[in-house]
């Protein structure tokens, strides 16, 4: 069953039960009142029979005694009927009270006249009554069912208009996964707020899926151009070194090479898993960390594969921040170790001060100045020679902490300063 086959029904219960009350108390409420109004004339004629048969002379007593139409009489003495008028004596003979028998309406009383116990009956034939209320009862189905189709056909009509928008929406979404994902956006007929917040969150997430398709896309293509040329190496490493003329020193160089091709691709991989956790919209786990202590022991790492180079540290103690250690602990790696790689006189400085707007890591070294770029949209299109991915692994680790990565060229050094402003 669809959705507007559904409502409609729903219409249909709910103002089906209202008409259908209202039809009812209707026709009870008339059937009420006619026969309140029988009573009445019920009484009148019953007072009408009695002080006629009671003032009216013996001789001209049955004579003068009132008739209607609709209305009849009988009187009893002694269970004997002795006056009769439109009703068979009998019919009426065991009835006390007032009520219904048959198809009449009849009210009865004893009365003294003469010192005789007098058994006096009227009646009302309801013949034309029940003529008139079953009028009035075909009259409120007929009524009520013309209402309930006028109510269905509404209900329809306006059901239509409501799910019309949800199914274009539908069919467009259906004709787009066969078509294609491209430039493809849902356009619906706004028929209020809500269609058009619709169409807008709908039309937000195709062109999130088709951002992410895209990106998937290029980063495909970037994994395919950074594996190439270490894959090549290491080809040309291992090719030459199944040649008889390769002399045991230059097969160490070989395997020298080797080694570090390899190197790279646990690097590169590494940052490549990165760059999809941080560009992912999973939120990431952040925890109270020393950042004081974090750096001092990735300094130590550093120096293990940079023992050569200079590292000039000045470090406050015990700086508090709210990240997580493992993503910035990289941040670090990768400042420090192209800081070390890149340096023209074999120094690197390192500073992590705090004041009264919060705390700074610096990292700079002497060198030729790089060509950085400030926009980390455009940042995605060009890389720097040199630094490789990790650079953009190291602003998005940074956009995912709301850190971002400074860079300026002073005397001949550069500089590579993240700010950590207190939290609040």
């Amino acid at each position: 069953m669809t959705v507007k086959s559904k409502i409609t029904l729903l219409y249909l219960f709910t103002y089906g039960s209202i008409v259908v009350s209202l039809g009812l108390t209707v026709f009870f409420v008339l059937r009420n009142l006619e026969m309140r109004r029988i009573d009445n004339l019920l009484i009148s004629f019953h007072n009408d029979i009695v002080n006629t048969y009671k003032y009216a002379g013996e001789e001209n007593r049955l004579l003068t005694l009132a008739g209607d139409e609709d209305l009849g009489f009988a009187i009893y003495t002694d269970e004997v009927p002795i006056a009769s008028f439109r009703a068979e004596p009998e019919f009426f003979k065991a009835v006390t009270g007032s009520g219904t028998k048959g198809d009449y309406r009849f009210r009865s009383s004893f009365e003294i006249i003469e010192g005789k116990e007098e058994k006096f009956v009227t009646f009302y034939d309801l013949d034309e009554s029940q003529k008139y209320l079953r009028f009035v009862f075909v009259t409120i189905v007929i009524f009520s069912l013309l209402t309930l189709l006028i109510v269905s056909v509404v209900g329809m009509v306006f059901t239509r208009k409501l799910i019309n928008p949800f199914e274009e929406a539908g069919n467009q979404l259906e004709r787009i996964s066969r078509s294609g994902l491209k430039n493809s956006r849902v356009e619906l007929r706004k028929t209020g707020e809500e269609v058009s917040k619709l169409e807008r969150e709908i039309n937000k997430s195709l062109i999130r899926i088709e951002q992410l398709i895209e990106d998937a896309k290029q980063m495909s293509s970037k994994i395919a151009h950074e594996l190439r040329t270490p894959l090549a190496v290491m080809k040309t490493n291992l090719q030459l070194s199944l040649t008889k003329d390769f002399s045991e020193d230059t097969m160490r160089e070989a395997l020298k090479s080797t080694l570090g091709e390899v190197d790279k691709l646990i690097r590169l991989s590494e940052d490549y898993l990165l760059l999809s956790r941080t560009e992912s919209s999973l939120p990431i786990e952040k925890n109270l960390i020393n950042f004081s202590q974090l750096l001092l022991q990735t300094i130590e790492k550093i120096l293990m594969i940079h023992s050569d180079k200079d590292l000039e540290i000045d470090i406050a103690p015990d700086i508090v921040i709210r990240g997580s250690g493992y993503m910035l602990e990289h941040v670090i790696i990768n400042l420090l170790d192209n800081a070390c790689r890149y340096t023209t006189d074999g120094s690197v400085e390192v500073k992590l001060i705090s004041d009264e707007h919060g705390s700074f890591l610096s990292i700079s070294n002497m060198g030729k100045a790089i060509d950085f770029v400030q926009n980390e949209e455009l940042e995605e299109a060009k890389q720097i020679k040199g630094y490789g991915l990790g650079l953009r692994v190291v602003r998005s680790i940074l956009r995912a902490h709301g850190l971002k990565l400074e860079y300026t060229h002073l005397d001949g050094k550069n500089i590579f300063v993240i700010d950590f402003p207190f939290e609040e």
